[in-house]
């Protein structure tokens, strides 16, 4: 019975959610997909001086891999929890995404990844992951905008309008996890260092414009509108079967 109140709870997410996704695939692999086909092309850019000293870490891989699991638990539990800051980093998350979408598209970017003899299972895995995926779509990094969106998920989670409260370890666990899932896109050399100032900056521009523009108040009341008329109609429908049973 409990889990069905939660997902009755956060059942309004998940078209939403499946629009995300469609989008996501669409900015990323639509774009991997168009640059192998020899649609698009790509150009090399320098790497930063702190490229320079950024070091291969393996083992980073691992968080990496918490990106997409982590950004998608998160995404429930802030409609759980607070539908105004849920539809804030919604609308945020899809404009970021069709922004580094269209940037694949017209300045499409390539990375040379390091010369490498894997030995360990780790290693291996990084090599797999670097041969997953074409070396493009780098900046901005897709992986940084998800991260950067579970932190200010976190941090509004508790703030106004929320209607419970998120799990306080939760949000510390996730905070550390997001700081890490952004320092592993280039300790495992999947991008470069501009990527990951390019994703904050476009981020941290787009979200308090969603913000200024009352989006999440304007989404939560027509949802919550929309969810008290479907309401009444099925109580108009249950009298009208008792009236129809009744003749």
């Amino acid at each position: 019975m409990k889990l069905k109140n939660i997902f009755m709870r956060i059942r309004y997410a998940i078209i939403p959610f499946l629009i995300f996704a469609i989008i996501l695939f669409l900015s990323f692999f639509g774009m991997e997909m168009l640059y192998n086909a020899g649609i698009i092309n790509a150009s090399q850019y320098h790497i930063s001086i702190f490229d320079e000293y950024i070091p291969l870490v393996p083992h980073f891989i691992y968080v990496y891999y918490l990106t997409f699991p982590l950004g998608i638990f998160l995404f429930f539990y802030l409609a759980y929890t607070n539908k105004k800051a849920f539809y804030n980093l919604y609308v945020t998350l899809v404009i970021c995404f069709i922004i580094s979408g269209l940037i694949y598209f017209f300045a499409e970017t390539i990375l040379t990844k390091p010369d490498f003899e894997p030995s360990t299972f780790t290693e291996k895995l990084v090599v797999m992951t670097w041969g997953a995926t074409a070396p493009v779509n780098n900046f901005p990094s897709q992986h940084c905008f998800m991260a950067i969106a579970i932190i200010i998920g976190c941090l509004t989670a508790n703030g106004k309008g929320n209607e419970r409260k998120m799990n306080k370890i939760f949000i510390y666990a996730a905070i550390i996890i997001s700081i890490l899932i952004c320092m592993s896109t280039v300790f495992t050399k999947q991008h470069y260092f501009l990527d990951i100032l390019a994703s904050f900056d476009i981020m941290l521009i787009v979200y308090p414009i969603v913000r200024v523009c009352h989006t999440g108040d304007k989404l939560k009341d027509w949802q919550e509108k929309r969810a008290e008329k479907r309401k009444l109609k099925k109580i108009e429908n249950k009298l009208k079967k008792g009236e129809d049973k009744a003749k």
